[in-house]
This record gives C-alpha cells, structure tokens and sequence, in this order.
C-alpha cells in the first residue's frame, strides 16, 4: 500500500466529522462555566479569562439584590452572539449581610405607618380648622 493511501484513509474519516459533537461541546462548556462560577467569593466583583468548549471569552455580571449577590456567568454559544437560544448560563447567588428581611419589613412599615400618620394628623388640623390653605375661620 502506497503511504498516500494510508493517509487518505486515516484523513478521511477526520474530515467526515471527527471531532467532538455539539452536544459534547455544550456539556464541556457547561462543565467550564460551573467551574468558574465555584471560584466565585460571592462578592460584588468577578472576574474570568476563560473560554468557552467554542474558543470564545465568557461574560458575567453580578448584580445586587436586597439580600444576595447573584452572579450570571453565560457562554455566547456556538455561535457566538450573546442572548439568543444557543446560550449556556449558570448563576450563582450569596447572601451579602448587608440587610435582612426584618429590616426591610421595617422600611415598609415605616413607610406605611409614617404615611398614615400625616395622614391622620392633616385630618385633625383640617377638622379643627388649623390645616386649610387659604382658609380663615371666622
């Protein structure tokens, strides 16, 4: 057998679709994202050089909420463009002790209660005669 048909034979099969199937491509970058989203410290800020199983760079945010600090950590996908269906995203949240749901329950009811208490108090002056603008009692 002559070396070019040797070659041949081996390359053609390569060339017919050797390589890693989509599916593999997604779980391997599945498997990337989920390994940078764990080195996360839960704080405000996150950073990546990592690319994706299709040789792209990740991206990220991580936004604040009342009570967590969520991170989305997101591949663009085989194709490259972010926020379509072929994306891959996994998030991760950590409480960030900053407020809890005892104070924010207090924020509302301060709220509410200070509302209805000028409310009330503007009741009683305009009742008395005292909170009219304009208004002269005679």
């Amino acid at each position: 057998m002559r070396p070019s048909i040797v070659l041949l034979v081996f390359l053609a099969p390569c060339a017919a679709g050797c390589g890693p199937s989509a599916a593999e491509l997604r779980e391997r970058t599945l498997s990337i994202l989920n390994t940078e989203a764990d080195r996360w410290d839960g704080g405000e800020k996150f950073a990546t050089t990592a690319v994706d199983a299709y040789g792209h760079p990740l991206s990220w945010s991580v936004r604040t909420t009342t009570l967590d600090n969520v991170l989305e950590l997101r591949s663009n996908g085989p194709d490259g463009l972010p926020k379509n269906s072929d994306d891959v995203v996994v998030t991760r949240s950590h409480r960030h002790g900053k407020t809890t749901i005892t104070e924010e329950a207090a924020k509302v009811v301060e709220g509410v209660s200070s509302g209805a208490t000028s409310g009330a108090i503007k009741g009683i002056k305009k009742g008395l005669g005292l909170g009219g603008k304009g208004e002269k009692k005679e």
